[in-house]
């Protein structure tokens, strides 16, 4: 989309209709552009949770009452990139009838309805990212932590951190077990890294609720455990090399 001055935006979400309670939800973001900041009016709303119990709701892993609305403003570090993603938008909009499996989504700039962008899955990610960077300057959320630790055999500790704060739109990488050494990462660097981890599956159950002693490799995403390859971090369906790309991802951080 060509945008000769962008003054405000809007994003309207709603998770597809197979997504059922508790996870279902709504999503209103509108931003304004004008002084030092980009002005926020954020809503999220849980819906369909009516036929639900207490129980089965916390089971889930949500509270009774996730909803959550804001004001304010984000750091201006986000402009470039809402002027990016913008850019690469075609001025082509789906107006198609949605489909039980695609979630609703559509974008409104400068008080314009545009629709639903052809390149969704972009805008879907781009938008979680600004939900975290809200979160984190309403301090609803601490910035994003993860480990990465490997035991060798002859109990040589090898750890890599990384840190990824949304409200700057800044990453950081710390070697840190014996002296503290920060590696230079770029957000594009650090953002692949998350979705690489992210694809694997998680079991908390079989995880540590400790700092791990013993030979292995570890990751732990900031949800108080430690995952240890193959054992409580296993590989998606269908992608058998998971977990040694992931072992080639992380392995330059640390020696």
């Amino acid at each position: 989309m060509e945008i000769n001055q962008l003054s405000s935006l809007v994003i309207k979400f709603e998770t597809a209709d197979m997504v059922g309670a508790p996870f279902s939800h709504q999503i209103l973001l509108k931003m304004q552009f004008a002084g030092q900041g980009i002005g926020v009016d954020f809503q999220i709303a849980y819906i369909d949770r009516e036929d639900l119990s207490e129980e089965e709701i916390l089971e889930e892993g949500f509270s009774l009452n996730d909803d959550y609305s804001w004001k304010g403003q984000i750091d201006n570090a986000w402009l470039e990139p809402i002027k990016e993603i913008l850019k690469k938008t075609p001025n082509k909009f789906n107006h198609k009838a949605l489909e039980e499996e695609m979630n609703f989504f559509e974008i409104e700039v400068n008080q314009q309805p545009a629709g639903n962008p052809i390149n969704q899955t972009d805008w879907e990610y781009f938008l979680q990212e600004l939900i975290q960077a809200i979160y984190e300057t309403s301090q609803k959320e601490a910035p994003f932590h993860l480990e990465y630790r490997r035991i060798d055999k002859d109990k040589n500790v090898k750890n890599f951190e990384l840190n990824l704060y949304y409200a700057k739109r800044q990453a950081e990488g710390i070697n840190s077990i014996g002296k503290t050494d920060s590696k230079p990462i770029t957000w594009a660097q650090a953002n692949a890294i998350i979705q690489q981890v992210f694809i694997g599956e998680f079991i908390p159950d079989a995880a540590l609720k400790n700092e791990p002693k013993h030979t292995g490799k570890y990751i732990s995403v900031g949800d108080g455990y430690w995952y240890e390859f193959t054992k409580s971090l296993k590989r998606p369906n269908g992608n058998k090399g998971y977990l040694t790309e992931l072992e080639k991802t992380f392995d330059p951080w640390v020696d």
